[in-house]
């Protein structure tokens, strides 16, 4: 049996496939700095009934692990060639066309994926992190479903302003519900913001961001597919605004399922070769 492990800055993820080829996932609050004594909780949460022959590691403080656990080797793995590996398998694009590849996490990151090769070629600290860090703030809440689900039951418009509140007319191919100002709304009204409209626009201020970033950088690398990884795209409505914000630019980005846990899968396609 083989194991990875994304060690992840919210999210710990963690996979093993076994001599059958299944696959078993598992996911933990990453609330603790990668140590023997994590990986030793980890395995026994896999429940795992085979001996474990190998470990690959990539993510947060990986290195932090020696070479070897408890005699089973351990491949410490480049976060940027696991979410790569991981995010082409799951996608199933073709490895010769150029991708952008969007690991919506914490923060966002952008990788270019042409010929099996991977490389970081932009980002932004705005990413999954920040609608917990806002939401803390502005609603008092961090649990990601209580978020999603007012983020749902809101209106982004109600704290942005669009381009048809700003300008008499329209600017380029911009629909004219475009967000001109993220949270622009709010300093022009004396009115207080429900908490719906509020989540609305944390979430459509970070999927916007992401998206003009991944779309920017598609156009500059004449990359044809979008791909977004991650555990972020899981706010259906994050989903749905760093869509629309691509398609602006003609882009449809792909969600591939188990997007999630694709540096762990990465981790693992790239110790198993």
């Amino acid at each position: 049996m083989r194991i990875s492990i994304d060690f992840g800055i919210t999210v710990t993820d963690s996979l093993a496939r076994d001599s059958n080829g299944n696959l078993k996932h598992h996911m933990m609050l990453s609330q603790k700095e990668p140590s023997e004594f994590l990986i030793d909780e980890i395995l026994k949460n896999l429940d795992i009934t085979e001996d474990v022959g190998h470990i690959s590691l990539t993510g947060g403080k990986h290195k932090n692990i020696g070479n070897s656990f408890n005699g089973i080797p351990v491949a410490h793995v480049n976060e940027i060639d696991a979410i790569g590996e991981g995010a082409v398998s799951l996608s199933g694009v073709e490895v010769s066309k150029a991708s952008i590849i969007v690991s919506a996490g914490s923060g966002t990151a952008c990788i270019l994926s042409k010929d099996g090769q991977f490389t970081h070629c932009s980002g932004t600290g705005v990413g999954g992190g920040t609608v917990l860090g806002l939401s803390k703030l502005l609603l008092n809440t961090t649990d990601p479903e209580e978020i999603g689900l007012l983020a749902k039951q809101g209106d982004a418009k109600g704290v942005d302003l669009i381009i048809e509140d700003v300008v008499s007319g329209p600017i380029g191919l911009l629909p004219k519900d475009t967000t001109a100002v993220n949270f622009g709304r709010v300093s022009k009204t004396s009115e207080t913001p429900s908490r719906e409209d509020i989540a609305a626009g944390i979430i459509n201020l970070v999927g916007e961001t992401a998206a003009r970033i991944a779309t920017s950088v598609a156009v500059t690398y004449q990359a044809s597919n979008i791909i977004v990884v991650g555990r972020t795209p899981t706010f259906d409505s994050l989903k749905i605004s760093l869509e629309q914000a691509a398609l602006i630019t003609n882009f449809t980005p792909h969600f591939p399922k188990n997007g999630e846990y694709a540096s762990a899968l990465g981790a693992l396609i790239i110790g198993e070769k």
